[in-house]
């Protein structure tokens, strides 16, 4: 089983494309909400460092990206609560609590999720883990579908490295992957980014999330770009094309999560390969300030739409159904698997008529 495919999940959605043909507006299957842009790490490969209003990276000397706005600090509860049942009678079907910063650094996060809940929907969260305490952990595992912690270290040497913060925060990720795993509600992954200081050390890292009890463990390429120029990589990718035979035999473990075809693209990155961004239709992401954006990646700088004034309804209900790539798309952005898929749909064919 594969949790994450994102190009064949859209398939399962084939109703809501086929009424954006036809002129509708059908909501998003995805929402990603950002409860907060504080975060107790200081990550050395976090896209959105810029975003962080508390923590180790407001210290650090940070590039904004070409137009950003601040989006804020911490969601509105009650603003929450009624957005997630307009979504819910609009059809939303999951919701991402991510960042942005650590959804659980928002006081009242449990809060939140439970109301998510109540109006029927799935939900998700990438965290780091580390702040969740042994009861957070049960009502969060008992409440999600999944809960993703971002660990990137297979030790506490290298998690302080990879997150520029003390050793003990390591055991702190660990506690609560024990936690979330002993709770026996949600499926429980943990992710690591790999790049070439640390690929080697892949086997250690799926050893560690084993020793933890994941349900998988997730492999992804440390994407590393200029903020002013997000389109173009800045990092060594050489490793990857000398390491092959490492990717296809992480992807041959069974309860392992990772795309070889995705770190090769990385490796040969010669741009998106299609023009029109059509993937905007089925997710869209919404900041603590209450503002929805056409993509995650472009969080502080595209805007749909304020949640303040506005319903979500009246927001999609103007959404364009796509957005041109421009310079300011990032390389291997969150929803480049799913665009690929549907400009391969797109493309004409001969003989249509003949299957």
């Amino acid at each position: 089983m594969t949790y994450i495919d994102p190009r064949a999940k859209v398939f399962s959605h084939l109703d809501r494309l086929v009424g954006w043909q036809q002129g509708m507006r059908p909501a998003p299957v995805t929402v990603e909400w950002d409860l907060s842009n504080r975060c107790v790490l200081g990550c050395q490969d976090c896209h959105f460092a810029h975003t962080h209003v508390k923590g180790p990276w407001t210290g650090k000397p940070r590039t904004l990206p070409m137009a950003y706005d601040s989006t804020g600090d911490l969601a509105d509860v009650r603003l929450v609560r009624r957005t997630l049942r307009e979504m819910a009678d609009a059809g939303v079907q999951g919701i991402v609590w991510s960042g942005g910063g650590e959804p659980t650094t928002h006081p009242q996060w449990q809060e939140i999720v439970a109301s998510g809940s109540l109006y029927g929907l799935q939900q998700g969260m990438y965290t780091l883990g580390g702040l969740l305490t042994k009861d957070s952990a049960r009502f969060l595992a008992q409440t999600a579908a999944w809960v993703v912690v971002s660990l990137d270290g297979a030790d506490a040497t290298t998690y302080a490295a990879e997150k520029g913060v003390p050793r003990e925060r390591f055991t702190a990720a660990c506690d609560g992957i024990r936690w979330l795993v002993e709770a026996q509600g949600a499926v429980v992954g943990v992710s690591f980014l790999l790049h070439a200081q640390n690929y080697h050390r892949a086997w250690d890292m799926l050893a560690r999330a084993r020793e933890l009890g994941a349900t998988y463990t997730t492999f992804r390429p440390a994407i590393r770009v200029s903020q002013d120029a997000p389109g173009q990589t800045v990092d060594d990718r050489r490793w990857i094309v000398n390491v092959p035979y490492l990717l296809d035999m992480l992807a041959d473990e069974p309860d392992v999560e990772i795309d070889p075809a995705r770190f090769r693209a990385y490796a040969d990155w010669q741009g998106h390969g299609y023009q029109t961004c059509l993937g905007v239709r089925l997710n869209t992401t919404v900041t603590p300030d209450g503002r929805v954006w056409i993509c995650p990646q472009r969080r502080g700088v595209t805007a749909l739409g304020d949640l303040r004034i506005e319903t979500f309804e009246e927001i999609w209900s103007r959404h364009p159904g796509r957005y041109t790539v421009d310079a300011g798309c990032r390389v291997m952005c969150r929803l480049h698997p799913v665009n690929e898929t549907l400009a391969d749909l797109a493309q004409p064919r001969q003989h249509e008529a003949f299957v």
